[in-house]
Protein backbone atom coordinates (compact mmCIF):
# COMPACT_ATOMS: atom_id res chain seq x y z
CA UNK A 1 0.00 0.00 0.00
CA UNK A 2 0.99 3.48 -1.10
CA UNK A 3 2.79 5.31 2.11
CA UNK A 4 1.04 8.61 3.37
CA UNK A 5 3.39 11.88 1.98
CA UNK A 6 2.92 13.54 5.86
CA UNK A 7 3.17 10.29 7.72
CA UNK A 8 5.87 8.35 6.80
CA UNK A 9 5.75 4.66 7.50
CA UNK A 10 2.06 4.91 7.86
CA UNK A 11 -0.26 4.15 4.93
CA UNK A 12 -3.04 5.93 3.50
CA UNK A 13 -5.66 3.91 4.17
CA UNK A 14 -4.41 3.73 8.00
CA UNK A 15 -4.65 8.09 7.93
CA UNK A 16 -7.93 7.88 6.91
CA UNK A 17 -9.08 4.94 9.39
CA UNK A 18 -7.21 7.20 12.02
CA UNK A 19 -9.24 10.22 11.05
CA UNK A 20 -12.86 8.35 11.19
CA UNK A 21 -11.96 7.05 14.57
CA UNK A 22 -10.65 10.63 15.61
CA UNK A 23 -13.66 11.98 14.65
CA UNK A 24 -16.24 9.37 15.83
CA UNK A 25 -14.77 10.38 19.53
CA UNK A 26 -15.44 13.98 18.47
CA UNK A 27 -19.15 13.18 17.75
CA UNK A 28 -19.53 10.98 21.13
CA UNK A 29 -18.56 13.79 22.72
CA UNK A 30 -20.61 16.31 21.47
CA UNK A 31 -23.90 13.46 21.79
CA UNK A 32 -22.50 12.81 25.20
CA UNK A 33 -22.87 16.60 26.46
CA UNK A 34 -26.01 17.40 24.26
CA UNK A 35 -24.59 19.54 22.31
CA UNK A 36 -23.66 18.04 18.91
CA UNK A 37 -22.97 20.48 16.55
CA UNK A 38 -21.00 18.57 13.91
CA UNK A 39 -17.54 16.32 14.10
CA UNK A 40 -14.22 18.75 13.80
CA UNK A 41 -16.49 21.46 15.51
CA UNK A 42 -17.67 19.82 18.15
CA UNK A 43 -14.17 18.30 19.13
CA UNK A 44 -13.06 21.83 19.08
CA UNK A 45 -15.32 23.66 21.33
CA UNK A 46 -15.63 21.04 23.93
CA UNK A 47 -11.80 18.90 24.47
CA UNK A 48 -9.94 22.04 22.23
CA UNK A 49 -7.68 21.51 19.14
CA UNK A 50 -4.69 20.32 20.67
CA UNK A 51 -6.39 16.98 22.62
CA UNK A 52 -8.26 16.12 19.30
CA UNK A 53 -4.54 16.57 17.44
CA UNK A 54 -3.17 14.04 20.39
CA UNK A 55 -5.66 11.74 20.23
CA UNK A 56 -5.19 11.68 16.25
CA UNK A 57 -1.24 11.55 16.98
CA UNK A 58 -1.62 8.46 19.28
CA UNK A 59 -4.02 6.77 17.04
CA UNK A 60 -0.95 7.26 14.90
CA UNK A 61 1.22 6.13 16.93
CA UNK A 62 0.16 2.75 18.24
CA UNK A 63 -2.15 1.77 15.50
CA UNK A 64 -4.44 1.46 17.89
CA UNK A 65 -7.62 3.10 17.00
CA UNK A 66 -9.82 2.56 20.03
CA UNK A 67 -7.90 5.16 21.54
CA UNK A 68 -9.13 7.73 19.45
CA UNK A 69 -12.85 7.34 20.43
CA UNK A 70 -12.69 7.11 24.01
CA UNK A 71 -10.33 9.58 25.38
CA UNK A 72 -12.15 12.08 23.57
CA UNK A 73 -15.59 11.52 25.03
CA UNK A 74 -13.71 10.48 28.55
CA UNK A 75 -12.62 14.23 28.97
CA UNK A 76 -15.40 15.66 28.07
CA UNK A 77 -17.45 14.00 30.22
CA UNK A 78 -14.45 14.63 33.11
CA UNK A 79 -15.02 17.69 32.59
CA UNK A 80 -18.72 17.89 32.40
CA UNK A 81 -18.72 16.74 35.97
CA UNK A 82 -16.24 18.88 37.28
CA UNK A 83 -18.04 21.71 36.40
CA UNK A 84 -21.36 20.45 38.06
CA UNK A 85 -19.44 19.37 41.36
CA UNK A 86 -17.49 23.18 41.08
CA UNK A 87 -21.06 24.50 40.95
CA UNK A 88 -22.70 22.52 43.82
CA UNK A 89 -20.23 23.32 45.84
CA UNK A 90 -19.94 26.79 45.29
CA UNK A 91 -23.79 27.22 46.04
CA UNK A 92 -24.08 24.72 49.05
CA UNK A 93 -24.04 26.56 52.12
CA UNK A 94 -21.42 27.46 53.93
CA UNK A 95 -21.72 25.99 57.97
CA UNK A 96 -21.18 27.90 60.74
CA UNK A 97 -19.66 27.43 63.63
CA UNK A 98 -20.04 28.31 67.23
CA UNK A 99 -19.40 31.69 67.86
CA UNK A 100 -20.24 34.37 70.90
CA UNK A 101 -21.61 37.88 70.27
CA UNK A 102 -19.34 41.59 70.20
CA UNK A 103 -20.28 44.41 71.08
CA UNK A 104 -23.84 45.31 70.88
CA UNK A 105 -25.00 47.57 68.25
CA UNK A 106 -26.59 50.87 68.51
CA UNK A 107 -29.86 48.97 67.34
CA UNK A 108 -29.43 46.29 70.28
CA UNK A 109 -29.03 49.43 72.88
CA UNK A 110 -32.46 50.70 71.62
CA UNK A 111 -34.38 47.60 71.50
CA UNK A 112 -33.26 45.44 74.34
CA UNK A 113 -33.69 46.10 77.73
CA UNK A 114 -30.67 46.92 79.79
CA UNK A 115 -31.80 44.84 82.39
CA UNK A 116 -32.17 42.15 80.03
CA UNK A 117 -28.88 42.37 78.14
CA UNK A 118 -26.73 42.05 81.00
CA UNK A 119 -28.55 38.24 81.51
CA UNK A 120 -27.96 37.66 78.09
CA UNK A 121 -23.94 38.61 78.32
CA UNK A 122 -23.96 36.12 81.04
CA UNK A 123 -25.56 33.81 79.49
CA UNK A 124 -22.97 33.72 76.86
CA UNK A 125 -20.04 33.57 79.63
CA UNK A 126 -21.31 30.82 81.12
CA UNK A 127 -21.98 28.84 78.23
CA UNK A 128 -20.47 30.21 75.14
CA UNK A 129 -23.37 30.46 73.35
CA UNK A 130 -23.66 33.77 71.56
CA UNK A 131 -25.97 36.93 73.72
CA UNK A 132 -27.30 37.96 70.33
CA UNK A 133 -28.72 34.58 69.23
CA UNK A 134 -30.62 34.40 73.09
CA UNK A 135 -31.61 37.94 72.67
CA UNK A 136 -33.12 37.36 68.68
CA UNK A 137 -34.68 34.24 70.08
CA UNK A 138 -36.66 36.20 73.36
CA UNK A 139 -37.62 39.03 70.68
CA UNK A 140 -38.65 36.57 68.15
CA UNK A 141 -40.68 34.70 70.73
CA UNK A 142 -41.78 37.02 73.44
CA UNK A 143 -40.31 40.61 72.30
CA UNK A 144 -38.57 40.87 75.84
CA UNK A 145 -42.09 40.47 77.56
CA UNK A 146 -41.35 38.20 80.89
CA UNK A 147 -45.14 37.09 80.03
CA UNK A 148 -46.09 37.49 76.54
CA UNK A 149 -49.29 34.74 77.57
CA UNK A 150 -49.58 30.91 76.21
CA UNK A 151 -49.00 30.03 72.40
CA UNK A 152 -51.08 28.52 70.23
CA UNK A 153 -49.36 25.23 71.04
CA UNK A 154 -49.14 25.59 74.67
CA UNK A 155 -45.33 27.58 74.91
CA UNK A 156 -44.60 29.26 78.36
CA UNK A 157 -42.71 32.47 80.01
CA UNK A 158 -40.04 34.50 78.51
CA UNK A 159 -38.75 32.28 75.62
CA UNK A 160 -41.40 30.26 75.35
CA UNK A 161 -40.62 26.72 76.11
CA UNK A 162 -42.37 23.94 76.03
CA UNK A 163 -43.20 22.32 79.52
CA UNK A 164 -41.88 18.68 78.66
CA UNK A 165 -38.87 20.53 77.12
CA UNK A 166 -38.19 22.53 80.34
CA UNK A 167 -38.63 19.80 82.75
CA UNK A 168 -38.05 16.78 80.96
CA UNK A 169 -39.78 14.52 78.77
CA UNK A 170 -40.79 12.04 81.97
CA UNK A 171 -40.92 14.55 84.31
CA UNK A 172 -44.48 13.51 85.64
CA UNK A 173 -45.52 17.12 86.60
CA UNK A 174 -45.05 18.13 83.01
CA UNK A 175 -47.69 18.26 80.16
CA UNK A 176 -47.38 20.27 76.87
CA UNK A 177 -51.55 21.02 76.79
CA UNK A 178 -51.88 24.34 74.91
CA UNK A 179 -55.33 24.72 77.18
CA UNK A 180 -53.52 24.28 80.38
CA UNK A 181 -49.88 23.69 80.18
CA UNK A 182 -47.78 22.62 83.49
CA UNK A 183 -44.49 22.39 83.89
CA UNK A 184 -42.24 21.53 86.72
CA UNK A 185 -39.86 24.26 88.54
CA UNK A 186 -37.62 22.08 91.33
CA UNK A 187 -34.14 22.84 89.43
CA UNK A 188 -33.15 19.15 90.99
CA UNK A 189 -36.26 16.78 89.96
CA UNK A 190 -35.98 18.79 86.27
CA UNK A 191 -32.06 18.14 85.95
CA UNK A 192 -32.79 14.52 86.90
CA UNK A 193 -35.23 13.95 84.17
CA UNK A 194 -33.41 15.44 81.55
CA UNK A 195 -34.91 18.91 81.32
CA UNK A 196 -33.15 22.33 80.56
CA UNK A 197 -34.83 24.61 83.31
CA UNK A 198 -32.82 26.64 85.32
CA UNK A 199 -32.27 28.47 88.75
CA UNK A 200 -30.00 30.97 87.42
CA UNK A 201 -30.73 33.70 89.92
CA UNK A 202 -30.13 31.27 93.05
CA UNK A 203 -34.08 31.44 94.73
CA UNK A 204 -34.34 27.90 94.43
CA UNK A 205 -37.18 27.98 91.88
CA UNK A 206 -36.73 26.88 88.21
CA UNK A 207 -38.86 29.56 86.20
CA UNK A 208 -39.84 30.25 82.69
CA UNK A 209 -41.25 33.47 83.44
CA UNK A 210 -38.31 34.71 84.98
CA UNK A 211 -35.72 36.36 82.15
CA UNK A 212 -32.83 35.19 84.30
CA UNK A 213 -33.93 31.25 84.83
CA UNK A 214 -35.50 31.47 80.97
CA UNK A 215 -32.18 32.88 79.38
CA UNK A 216 -29.78 30.68 81.09
CA UNK A 217 -32.05 27.40 79.84
CA UNK A 218 -32.30 28.42 76.44
CA UNK A 219 -28.29 28.22 76.32
CA UNK A 220 -28.36 25.29 78.15
CA UNK A 221 -30.39 23.47 75.35
CA UNK A 222 -28.77 25.60 72.21
CA UNK A 223 -24.71 24.50 73.96
CA UNK A 224 -26.83 20.59 74.70
CA UNK A 225 -27.41 20.64 70.93
CA UNK A 226 -24.31 21.56 69.61
CA UNK A 227 -23.92 25.33 69.46
CA UNK A 228 -20.23 25.00 69.26
CA UNK A 229 -20.13 22.81 66.38
CA UNK A 230 -23.24 23.69 64.11
CA UNK A 231 -24.98 26.95 65.50
CA UNK A 232 -28.03 26.28 62.71
CA UNK A 233 -28.86 22.40 64.13
CA UNK A 234 -29.10 23.80 67.52
CA UNK A 235 -31.47 26.50 66.89
CA UNK A 236 -33.24 24.23 64.40
CA UNK A 237 -33.48 21.39 68.00
CA UNK A 238 -35.35 25.44 69.72
CA UNK A 239 -37.50 25.36 66.83
CA UNK A 240 -37.67 22.89 64.25
CA UNK A 241 -38.29 25.00 61.01
CA UNK A 242 -35.51 26.48 58.69
CA UNK A 243 -37.62 29.81 58.66
CA UNK A 244 -37.08 29.82 62.05
CA UNK A 245 -33.42 29.70 61.97
CA UNK A 246 -32.94 32.10 59.41
CA UNK A 247 -35.03 34.64 61.18
CA UNK A 248 -33.43 34.56 64.18
CA UNK A 249 -29.77 34.48 62.73
CA UNK A 250 -31.26 37.57 60.82
CA UNK A 251 -32.09 39.59 64.01
CA UNK A 252 -29.05 38.28 65.54
CA UNK A 253 -27.08 39.71 63.31
CA UNK A 254 -28.38 43.32 63.65
CA UNK A 255 -27.54 43.49 67.47
CA UNK A 256 -23.82 43.26 66.86
CA UNK A 257 -21.98 42.86 63.50
CA UNK A 258 -19.56 41.09 65.43
CA UNK A 259 -18.51 37.28 65.72
CA UNK A 260 -15.72 36.39 68.27
CA UNK A 261 -14.43 33.04 69.14
CA UNK A 262 -16.83 30.71 72.02
CA UNK A 263 -13.38 30.10 73.52
CA UNK A 264 -10.63 31.97 75.76
CA UNK A 265 -6.90 32.62 74.41
CA UNK A 266 -4.74 30.92 76.50
CA UNK A 267 -1.88 33.16 76.00
CA UNK A 268 -0.39 35.83 74.82
CA UNK A 269 0.78 35.53 70.76
CA UNK A 270 4.15 37.36 71.94
CA UNK A 271 6.08 37.48 75.60
CA UNK A 272 4.10 39.52 77.70
CA UNK A 273 6.60 42.06 78.11
CA UNK A 274 6.59 42.73 74.71
CA UNK A 275 2.91 42.88 74.24
CA UNK A 276 2.40 46.37 73.08
CA UNK A 277 -0.52 47.24 70.66
CA UNK A 278 0.62 50.03 67.88
CA UNK A 279 -2.46 49.75 65.67
CA UNK A 280 -5.93 48.42 66.75
CA UNK A 281 -8.69 46.79 64.84
CA UNK A 282 -10.75 48.32 62.93
CA UNK A 283 -10.29 51.32 60.59
CA UNK A 284 -7.24 53.61 60.23
CA UNK A 285 -5.37 55.65 58.53
CA UNK A 286 -2.86 54.23 55.24
CA UNK A 287 0.39 53.92 57.05
CA UNK A 288 1.86 54.48 53.07
CA UNK A 289 -0.41 57.74 52.73
CA UNK A 290 -2.13 59.38 55.55
CA UNK A 291 -4.99 60.26 53.23
CA UNK A 292 -6.76 57.45 52.97
CA UNK A 293 -8.38 54.80 55.34
CA UNK A 294 -7.90 51.51 55.37
CA UNK A 295 -9.65 48.25 57.48
CA UNK A 296 -7.45 47.02 59.98
CA UNK A 297 -8.57 43.31 60.11
CA UNK A 298 -6.58 42.74 63.11
CA UNK A 299 -3.74 44.61 65.75
CA UNK A 300 -0.18 45.26 65.26
CA UNK A 301 2.14 44.46 68.02
CA UNK A 302 5.10 46.47 67.88
CA UNK A 303 7.77 43.87 69.09
CA UNK A 304 11.57 44.15 68.42
CA UNK A 305 13.07 42.05 65.62
CA UNK A 306 13.24 38.44 66.30
CA UNK A 307 11.22 38.14 69.05
CA UNK A 308 9.50 34.62 69.73
CA UNK A 309 5.89 34.20 68.39
CA UNK A 310 3.60 32.06 70.09
CA UNK A 311 0.33 30.16 69.83
CA UNK A 312 -2.21 31.24 72.26
CA UNK A 313 -4.23 27.65 71.80
CA UNK A 314 -4.11 24.67 70.82
CA UNK A 315 -5.00 24.11 67.44
CA UNK A 316 -3.66 22.91 63.92
CA UNK A 317 -1.22 24.87 61.21
CA UNK A 318 -3.36 25.10 58.12
CA UNK A 319 -0.99 26.89 56.54
CA UNK A 320 2.37 28.68 56.44
CA UNK A 321 3.96 30.54 53.68
CA UNK A 322 4.50 33.89 52.09
CA UNK A 323 0.82 35.66 51.78
CA UNK A 324 1.32 39.05 49.42
CA UNK A 325 0.83 42.19 51.76
CA UNK A 326 1.11 39.79 54.55
CA UNK A 327 4.62 38.76 53.99
CA UNK A 328 5.34 35.45 55.99
CA UNK A 329 2.09 34.16 57.57
CA UNK A 330 0.93 31.32 59.62
CA UNK A 331 -2.19 30.33 60.29
CA UNK A 332 -4.29 27.94 62.82
CA UNK A 333 -7.11 26.28 63.15
CA UNK A 334 -8.48 26.07 66.34
CA UNK A 335 -12.20 24.20 65.14
CA UNK A 336 -14.33 27.35 65.61
CA UNK A 337 -12.82 30.23 64.66
CA UNK A 338 -8.61 30.64 63.34
CA UNK A 339 -5.70 32.62 63.98
CA UNK A 340 -3.57 34.62 61.93
CA UNK A 341 0.36 35.86 62.68
CA UNK A 342 1.83 38.02 59.68
CA UNK A 343 5.42 39.89 58.73
CA UNK A 344 6.89 37.06 60.15
CA UNK A 345 11.11 36.82 59.90
CA UNK A 346 10.61 33.03 60.07
CA UNK A 347 8.03 30.19 60.66
CA UNK A 348 9.13 27.15 62.23
CA UNK A 349 5.96 24.98 61.56
CA UNK A 350 4.41 23.51 58.81
CA UNK A 351 0.85 22.65 57.40
CA UNK A 352 -0.54 19.86 59.30
CA UNK A 353 1.36 20.38 62.67
CA UNK A 354 -0.15 20.14 65.86
CA UNK A 355 0.61 23.21 68.42
CA UNK A 356 -0.69 23.94 71.76
CA UNK A 357 -0.91 26.86 73.38
CA UNK A 358 2.70 28.89 73.96
CA UNK A 359 4.54 26.66 71.28
CA UNK A 360 6.57 28.82 69.23
CA UNK A 361 5.80 29.09 65.74
CA UNK A 362 7.81 31.74 64.71
CA UNK A 363 9.87 35.19 64.67
CA UNK A 364 8.86 38.68 64.76
CA UNK A 365 9.56 40.28 61.30
CA UNK A 366 8.92 42.91 58.81
CA UNK A 367 8.20 40.73 55.71
CA UNK A 368 5.24 41.65 53.06
CA UNK A 369 3.64 45.20 53.48
CA UNK A 370 5.12 46.46 56.68
CA UNK A 371 6.85 49.74 58.01
CA UNK A 372 9.04 47.87 60.40
CA UNK A 373 9.18 44.90 62.94
CA UNK A 374 5.62 43.71 64.17
CA UNK A 375 3.28 41.33 64.40
CA UNK A 376 0.02 41.41 62.89
CA UNK A 377 -2.46 38.78 64.57
CA UNK A 378 -5.64 38.40 63.33
CA UNK A 379 -8.81 36.16 64.74
CA UNK A 380 -11.34 34.87 62.30
CA UNK A 381 -14.76 33.06 63.04
CA UNK A 382 -16.90 32.07 60.27
CA UNK A 383 -15.30 34.16 57.66
CA UNK A 384 -15.41 37.18 59.71
CA UNK A 385 -12.50 38.93 61.20
CA UNK A 386 -13.25 40.24 65.11
CA UNK A 387 -11.68 42.34 67.48
CA UNK A 388 -8.32 40.33 68.90
CA UNK A 389 -8.32 42.62 71.80
CA UNK A 390 -11.76 41.77 72.77
CA UNK A 391 -10.31 37.37 72.88
CA UNK A 392 -7.05 38.35 74.61
CA UNK A 393 -8.89 40.58 76.96
CA UNK A 394 -11.33 37.91 77.93
CA UNK A 395 -7.57 35.90 78.90
CA UNK A 396 -7.08 38.89 81.39
CA UNK A 397 -10.55 38.88 83.03
CA UNK A 398 -9.80 34.91 83.43
CA UNK A 399 -7.05 36.00 85.24
CA UNK A 400 -4.75 34.09 83.37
Amino acid sequence: MKENDTNPGVTDVEVEKAARVAFRGADAVAATTGMASGRVGAAKKIIGDKLLEKATETAFKYKDYWWGVFIPPLVGMGAFFFLLVSLILLFMPIQEQGFNGGSPSVYALAKIPPEYLQIFMAAQKKYDVAWNVLAAIASVESNFRPDPGLSVVGAVGFMQFMPTTWSGNRDPLARDDPSAPSYDTDPKRIASYGGYGEDADGDGVADPYNPWDAVFAAAHLLKANGFHEDPRKAIYAYNHAEWYVDKILDVASTFTSEMLPDATAKGLPVPKDVYLITSPFGNRPNPYDNTRTEFHQGIDIGAPLGTQVLAVNDGTVLSSGWNDGFGLEIVIDHGSYKTQYAHLEFSCVQPGDKVVAGDVIGAVGSSGRSTGPHLHFGVNVNGTWSDPEVFLGAREEAGK
